[in-house]
């Protein structure tokens, strides 16, 4: 008996002291049964030349049994002694490893320890959830592998780079999905680290933007469902602030009376006008943490009114001047760019005059209606203010709208406020206008977010404490480009992706309603008071699109203000519109199709369609090296046209975008008086066009502080050329330097009109 063991011992040494017979017995441990042939190409083996070294070696493995063969399926297989053999040899191999010079690891905890092969199980377990014998068998591929490196020491990442790489290979892609590592390339954070004038980054913007990478890896990894994670990193759809979508709504229109009532921040009930701005700001600042994008106040000089009761106008004014200019500033040194809008009213609106008014100490102080005169002058002393500041200040945040609502249009007893408000509109072009017919209650924010009480039919319920949770744009002319120019199946495509977006919606909402429930949020959920500050069930979800124009054009030959392009670009609208109140209905999901502005969709979806279909087939708006999708206005605002025309047509779609929209109208680079712009909006209005602003060319001197029309080399009271040149991007003024390259170059080619 002894002699037979020590026989088969031998036999089995002699067997695996050839190179080549070990390493058949290792591929058939790896990747289990294997044919004749396949195991001859892992080899590397010629077929005719090696054929009868090859089939000596099988021979020799079988008589010692470290493999078997199925005759029937014509297969080879790893016996259980070869496997036993196996582990031999990677032990004897780490060992001799380990003698010559030992690996070690750098880990992501900052230190450095031995290596160890259980830890690399243990991770696949924990991580990836992979059953204990697959996670095993990994292991210790991987560590055969890393062993062949010869390198003195690792790092966390190369490990897990092999272990994914031998997921992949064995077609264990669900598992590699989510063990794969988040971070940013060395070369792309360099790339952060640019002079500040060029990027407009400080310290802090770097360290955000850095983070921001990491986030929108793990939203595409873990938030979304996978169809929707393609369709945005291949350009089908693109979804707005990707790095928030697990964490954040992404708009809130505010309801300040809420932080008059309550001790949300430590402090007690304001009594004065100052102690009320000095809240409202401190909510502004506190929700920024919690909110992705924009935040409104709606109602704002009505709620104020009851602050300012016997109180000087000029006490009022210098209030008022000291909390504009602390949020300006206060946005520039912020990484998270978010802007405020206020909205302003003429007078108190039926809604609010017999509601309890909250005063000073947060007691109610007799009803809005009371505080007509009250209203009218902060409306009046914010024109003020706001005329004054941007003399020598480009005031871009907080963003002024002015709700004109059509039985005060005419109303003389508003006359004077209205004229002030034109007449800072014909210097600056800087508020922007929503037009309300009777009995409508809405809001907006800049980025043209529309909440209007039209979910529950209660204003409080619909358009305040609530907002836009998130929006996910359809790369419309990529749907053209497939559909072929055929009717039925661009529409099919469309139904497709909207179903797409629909889903995703869902999942957001329940991602942020988790998050409630972690406690993620202080004071959006009211912790801070007691009370439930947000409304998410009542929040939007809106699908927007880019390319419209291009996708119209691109389909029809004529552009969207044209004939059948007008008729095919409305119908694609009303198929939208239709399909949100069909799925509102379904999922009691406050669905609406909006026109929101993309800055970052309409460059980089241009631009991966010309990838994907070359120049010759796009329709794009700038040009080959610099391509973009038009967001909006619906019009292109380098099309000639007459401006009532352009009117007629954008209050035809904004009548079926419901979740936000606006219309943007060049004026020549000149001052206009109150008469003039008065004459204008009432042009605008008559044509129905619901929410508008007005863009022109201005230049701002770093060195005396002059804002000037037009873009100008030099500043024409101190001469120095020290300039910012700014104008409307989409949706709000930014500096030129802040613009896509694309627009930057189209910029000259607007159309501007004189009123």
């Amino acid at each position: 008996m002894a002699y037979s063991i020590d026989k088969a011992s031998s036999d089995v040494f002699n067997s695996v002291s050839s190179k080549i017979r070990l390493q058949i017995i290792r591929i058939l441990n790896s990747r289990g049964p294997m044919p004749y042939t396949e195991i001859m190409f892992s080899l590397k083996l010629d077929p005719v030349r090696d054929a009868g070294k090859f089939v000596y070696h099988l021979k020799n493995l079988m008589e010692s049994g470290l493999i078997t063969v199925d005759k029937e399926r014509k297969k080879y297989a790893i016996a259980d002694l070869g496997k036993l053999v196996i582990g031999y040899a990677k032990d004897l191999e780490e060992y001799v490893a380990v003698k010559k010079g030992k690996l070690f690891v750098r880990t992501s905890r900052f230190s450095i320890e031995e290596f160890d092969k259980d830890k690399i199980a243990n991770s696949l377990i924990t991580e990836a959830k992979i059953p204990f014998e697959i996670a095993q068998d990994i292991a210790i591929e991987a560590k055969d592998r890393l062993i062949q490196l010869k390198t003195t020491y690792l790092t966390a990442p190369l490990i897990r780079e092999f272990v994914n790489a031998i997921l992949i290979e064995r077609g264990l892609n669900e598992y590699r999905h989510k063990l794969t590592r988040l971070g940013m390339p060395v070369y792309d954070v360099s790339q952060l680290f640019k002079p500040s004038g060029e990027m407009a980054l400080n310290a802090e913007n770097i360290f955000y933007s850095s983070g921001s990478k990491v986030l929108e890896e793990y939203a595409l990894l873990t938030s979304l469902q996978r169809d929707v994670a393609d369709a945005h990193l291949s350009g089908s759809i693109h979804i707005s602030d990707l790095t928030f979508w697990p964490l954040e709504p992404k708009e809130i229109q505010h309801d300040i009376r809420f932080f008059f009532q309550n001790d949300a921040f430590g402090l007690k009930n304001p009594k004065t006008i100052n102690d009320a701005l000095e809240i409202i700001k401190m909510a502004y600042d506190a929700v920024k943490m919690e909110v992705s994008k924009n935040q409104g106040i709606d109602m704002f000089n009505v709620f104020l009114a009851p602050f300012i009761n016997s109180i000087e106008r000029d006490r009022i004014k210098e209030a008022l001047n000291l909390f504009f200019v602390s949020l300006y500033h206060n946005g520039l040194l912020s990484p998270k760019k978010q802007s405020l809008s206020l909205c302003l009213e003429l007078g108190v609106p039926e809604i609010l005059k017999s509601v309890d008014a909250i005063g000073p100490n947060g007691k109610v102080s007799g009803l809005y209606g009371d505080y007509e005169d009250e209203t009218n002058l902060i409306f009046e002393i914010i024109m003020e203010v706001f005329s004054e500041l941007t003399l020598s200040t480009p005031l871009l945040n907080p963003h002024l709208i002015i709700k004109l609502r059509k039985n005060k249009f005419d109303n003389s007893q508003y006359r004077k406020e209205l004229m002030k408000a034109f007449g800072f509109t014909g210097k600056t072009c800087l508020p922007y206008f929503a037009y309300l017919k009777d009995g409508e209650e809405e809001n907006y924010t800049v980025s043209g977010s529309r909440l209007s009480n039209d979910w529950t039919k209660e204003w409080e319920s619909d358009c305040i404490r609530t907002g836009n949770m998130a929006t996910i744009t359809i790369n419309l002319p990529r749907i053209v480009y497939e559909a072929k120019e055929n009717d039925e199946k661009f529409f099919k495509l469309l139904d497709t992706s909207v179903l797409m977006v629909r889903n995703a919606f869902l999942e957001k909402k329940k991602i942020i309603q988790k998050r409630f429930t972690q406690n993620l949020f202080t004071y959006l959920s009211g912790s801070t008071s007691g009370q439930q500050y947000y409304n998410v069930d009542n929040t939007t979800y809106a699908l927007s699109f880019v390319g419209l124009n291009e996708a119209v054009n691109a389909f029809t030959g004529f552009n969207v203000h044209k004939g059948d392009g007008m008729k095919f670009g409305l119908e694609v609208v009303q198929r939208l519109s239709d399909y949100a109140r069909q799925f509102t209905e379904e999922s009691e999901l406050r669905f609406v199709i909006a026109q929101h502005p993309q800055e970052i969709a309409s460059t980089r979806l241009a631009e991966l369609d010309i990838e994907n279909y070359g120049i010759t087939k796009t329709k794009i708006s700038g040009s080959k090296g610099s391509p973009f999708y038009r967001d909006l206005p619906t019009v292109p605002l380098n099309s000639r046209i007459p401006l009532v025309k352009r009117l007629e047509v954008e209050s035809e779609f904004q009548e079926l975008l419901t979740g936000g929209h606006l219309a943007l109208i060049c004026l020549k680079n000149q001052e206009y008086n109150s008469r003039i712009i008065n004459k204008l909006i009432k042009r605008i209005t008559d044509k129905g066009v619901r929410f508008f602003a007005f863009s022109s060319d201005y230049s701002y001197c770093k060195n005396c502080g002059r804002t000037s029309p037009k873009f100008l080399s030099k500043c024409p009271l101190c001469n120095s050329n020290f300039l910012k040149h700014f104008s409307r991007s989409s949706s709000i003024f930014k500096p030129l330097s802040l613009w896509s390259k694309a627009k930057r170059r189209v910029l000259e080619k607007r159309i501007h009109y004189s009123p």
